[in-house]
């Protein structure tokens, strides 16, 4: 679902991307295993416009994510690529899975995407 802070983005997702979902599905609640299935299917659909590396996410051909009630699968935290403190929540709505949220914990706004090494699980 795209809004006023999404920019609609239709692509695979990169290999550090791929590899973050696979970290984070791997370091996940007791929940995050189930959809690891998803992950071939799992393309971007969006990113947010306030630059922070937060993805909109979704399964096949999909042009719009679930919505509804967020299943948290994984939730980390650490620091993107120029050391800014970040959490990083994978989220499932419907059975599927729907976002890759990063945030700054300082109120930086642009920044890159973290890699696993970079992050531990809460």
């Amino acid at each position: 679902m795209t809004d006023a802070h999404t920019s609609p983005e239709y692509r695979d997702l990169s290999v550090e991307e791929r590899r973050l979902l696979e970290w984070l599905i791997g370091n996940g609640n007791a929940e995050a295993s189930i959809y690891a299935s998803q992950l071939p299917h799992v393309k971007v659909i969006g990113r947010c416009t306030c630059g922070c590396p937060t993805l909109d996410l979704a399964l096949g051909e999909k042009k719009f994510r679930t919505i509804g009630a967020s299943t948290i699968l994984a939730d980390a935290v650490g620091n993107s690529p120029e050391g800014t403190p970040v959490n990083v929540i994978l989220h499932a709505r419907e059975g599927e899975i729907s976002e890759l949220e990063v945030i700054s914990f300082d109120g930086t706004k642009v920044f890159g995407m973290p890699t696993p090494e970079m992050l531990k699980v809460v």
